[in-house]
C-alpha cells in the first residue's frame, strides 16, 4: 500500500523567537521554523491524513495581531486544488502573490488561532508532478502595516517518496520521545535508516529478530525519521523525536 513517506522539513530544537508570533504543527505541537519544507508523496490524501497538514497560530505579543498568509512562489502547479483554510476561511485554489484571508484575522494577545488550519495538496492521487507551495505568514497591525518577522513555509509534494509499505512484520519502537536509547522488537531482521527531517541519512542500524536497543546519544535533538527495511525490500516509517 502506497503511504505517505515523511512528514519533512527543518524542525530546530532552537527556536528563534518571532516578537509578534509563532506557529506550529498541530500533529505534535513541534514550532514550525522559518524556511521549513513540509514533503509528502501523496496527494488527494484524506482529512485524517498527514498531508492535509493541519497548523495554529499563537499571539505572543502584547497587542493585537492581524495575520494573513502569502502565496510567494508556486512550482510544478498553477495553485488550483491546493486548500488553505485559515481563521474559518477555506480556499480551494491559491494564485500566485495573493493573502488569504482577503481581511486579515485578529488574534488578540496570548490566544491561539487554531480551528480547521490547513494546507491540504487536492489534486488527484495518481498526480506523478512534482509540485510546490512557498507561503509566507505575515502579522500587521491595527493599521494595516506589516510588523515583525515574517514566517515561511514551503509545502512540498514529492511522489517519488513513496515505498512500498506492504506486508512488514510486527514491529514495536518505542519510547517515541527518547534521550539516549531506542527499543525496537521485530520478529525479523530488518536494517533501520534515521533520516533527518531535510531527507538527509544520517545513521543506518541493523536490527536482529528479537529485542534491540539503539543508542542515539550521538544524534542531535530533533525529530528523526527511520525506514526500517526487510530482507525482501518491504519497508515501514517510524517517526521519533530524540530529546
Amino acid at each position: 500500500m502506497k503511504k505517505t513517506l515523511l512528514f519533512l522539513g527543518l524542525v530546530l530544537a532552537a527556536f528563534s523567537a518571532n516578537a509578534q508570533f509563532e506557529v506550529r504543527d498541530k500533529s505534535d505541537d513541534s514550532i514550525v521554523t522559518d524556511g521549513q519544507t513540509i514533503s509528502f508523496s501523496e496527494a488527494g490524501c484524506g482529512y485524517s491524513d498527514p498531508c492535509n497538514w493541519k497548523f495554529k497560530v499563537t499571539n505572543t505579543s502584547t497587542e493585537n495581531i492581524y495575520m494573513r498568509i502569502f502565496v510567494d512562489n508556486l512550482v510544478g502547479t498553477d495553485g488550483s486544488l491546493f486548500q488553505l483554510c485559515f481563521a474559518g476561511v477555506c480556499l480551494n485554489n491559491v494564485t500566485l502573490n495573493s493573502g488569504y484571508p482577503n481581511t486579515a484575522a485578529m488574534i488578540a494577545p496570548g490566544a491561539t488561532n487554531s480551528a480547521g488550519n490547513n494546507f491540504w495538496n487536492q489534486n488527484a492521487p495518481t498526480t506523478t508532478t512534482p509540485m510546490s507551495w512557498s507561503l509566507r505568514f505575515q502579522a500587521f497591525n491595527a493599521s494595516g502595516t506589516a510588523i515583525g518577522t515574517p514566517l515561511n513555509v514551503t509545502y512540498n509534494f514529492d511522489p517519488s517518496l513513496s515505498i512500498n509499505e506492504s506486508s512488514l512484520a510486527t514491529l514495536d519502537v518505542y519510547p517515541t520521545n527518547t534521550k539516549n536509547e531506542l527499543n525496537v522488537n521485530s520478529n525479523e531482521n530488518l536494517t533501520a535508516d534515521f533520516y533527518d527531517l531535510l531527507g538527509k541519512n544520517i545513521k543506518q542500524v541493523n536490527i536482529v529478530s528479537g529485542d534491540n536497543t539503539i543508542d542515539i546519544s550521538d544524534l542531535s535533538a530533533q525529530p528523526y525519521i527511520i525506514r526500517f527495511t526487510n530482507e525482501e525490500g518491504n519497508s515501514i516509517i517510524k517517526k521519533i523525536v530524540k530529546q
